[in-house]
């Protein structure tokens, strides 16, 4: 519990010490800073903290330049600033086992959270939010796989996860969670892969994605009995 509770921790100091700074940035690109509601328009040269989200809409981009790294983020994509970063396995193993404890089902009393205000397609002030409900999720999809493709691969997984739970509907995208078990695959992380390809194995699939899925599993079983 105390190694979880520092994880934790040391993820918070250093997503509140990370800052970029909005090098170019082309089409409609908006930004949800901190906590606020309110989706507001990305300009170059604008300072943002790791706590800020951004989105992209069609034909858009943002080029980002960190005190470590730069990063694109391309259109139809959102993500959080504090995802492009390096972990460790160790890190991402007890950030996946803090997911699982999130994704315990919520009693009725507790099913409203903030995550529906600052994401929804409506806040209190009863204006619609710039960002539809509906598209940030797949949004953040296409967001994860971009970190991966830049070397983030553990960093994408794990925000992965996170979507897949904070938005159900992209479960749904069976592609989409073939594709980050198979980083998982990649990472040797047998066991996360299986129980995620279970988890897809339990949805309707079409008779190429079944396959697809199998495959898999078969290959995480012979690698399990060659150890």
């Amino acid at each position: 519990m105390k190694k979880i509770l520092f994880v934790l921790f040391f993820f918070a100091v250093n997503n509140f010490a990370q800052e970029y700074t909005v090098e170019k940035v082309s089409g409609n690109v908006q930004v949800l800073i901190g906590t606020s509601e309110n989706w507001i328009k990305v300009v170059a040269g604008q300072k943002l903290q790791g706590t800020d989200l951004i989105s992209t809409e069609e034909k858009s981009f943002v080029q980002l330049a960190g005190k470590e790294n730069r990063f694109i983020l391309e259109s139809n994509s959102a993500l959080g600033l504090n995802s492009i970063k390096k972990m460790s396995l160790n890190e991402l193993l007890l950030a996946l086992a803090m997911e699982e404890i999130r994704n315990v089902p919520k009693t009725k009393s507790n099913q409203f959270t903030r995550n529906t205000a600052v994401y929804g397609s409506e806040v209190s002030s009863g204006k619609p939010a710039a960002v539809n409900v509906s598209d940030i999720g797949l949004k953040k999809i296409n967001g994860a796989k971009q970190l991966a493709q830049n070397g983030f691969t553990e960093s994408a997984i794990l925000v992965a996860k996170e979507t897949f739970r904070k938005y159900p509907e992209t479960k749904a995208q069976i592609s989409d969670r073939i594709y980050f078990a198979d980083l998982m695959i990649q990472l040797n992380l047998m066991n996360e892969a299986e129980t995620e390809l279970n988890q897809i194995s339990s949805q309707r699939l079409s008779a190429q994605d079944k396959k697809e899925v199998t495959s898999r599993l078969d290959k995480i079983k012979e690698t399990a009995l060659k150890r």
